[in-house]
């Protein structure tokens, strides 16, 4: 079964909600021939930020309004939705709200296999240890988690190698009216938007793999 995870690296739901799909996919049994495959696409959150990044609290207060202590509560919210699954969000090391279309960029060049271990390690860099990931060095870097090279990959994204592949991807999301992530499409024909708890992904995996067999 073909599960395509439509996220943003700077969405923390879209952090919670795959954890909560591999929470699922660790209990669920498939039928005979239909285990699971993962494959990510982009979605830009924020498309305007700039290569550089913005400031990251008055760029996210300015973005949810109620200002500072509004912000606040919605990540401290977040912080302990994530602590529930075993996530660990530091959003006080956070400077920098980064453009994630190098990340995006260096995903689309790698392969469906190996994008989770990649996702993975560019959320906890910037979840965690509020690294920007907008930056080349440190995208090269979180790619030894898929088995990149950290020159080999820099140099192929310099290069502009993958960024055809994401921006395709990107207007196939506009087109089938993608509004917001995570967004889960199964076997391309059946979609599920937002981070659902475990239990009724798990649910969802079994009835779908009744339906199709």
């Amino acid at each position: 079964m073909l599960i395509e995870v439509y996220h943003d690296l700077l969405c923390p739901w879209c952090r919670i909600g795959r954890r909560h799909l591999e929470l699922a996919l660790r209990e669920w049994q498939p039928p005979e021939g239909r285990e699971a495959s993962v494959r990510f696409s982009p979605y830009l959150l924020h498309p305007s930020v700039p290569p550089e990044g913005l400031p990251f609290r008055e760029a996210m207060a300015q973005r949810l309004g109620g200002g500072q202590a509004a912000l606040t509560r919605t990540l401290r919210h977040v912080a302990r939705d994530g602590q529930a699954v075993g996530l660990d969000f530091r959003f006080e090391r956070i400077a920098t709200l980064p453009s994630t279309r190098l990340a995006h960029q260096a995903l689309a060049l790698t392969p469906a296999a190996a994008q989770g271990a990649f996702v993975d390690e560019l959320s906890r860099r910037y979840f965690e240890e509020g690294e920007n990931i907008g930056e080349l060095e440190i995208v090269a870097q979180a790619g030894a988690a898929a088995g990149w090279e950290a020159d080999g990959l820099a140099d192929r994204l310099e290069q502009g190698d993958g960024r055809v592949e994401m921006e395709a991807m990107l207007e196939l999301g506009r087109r089938i009216g993608q509004g917001g992530v995570p967004l889960f499409v199964f076997e391309g024909q059946y979609a599920l938007s937002g981070a659902y708890p475990h239990s009724e992904l798990l649910l969802l995996l079994r009835r779908l793999g009744q339906l199709l067999g």
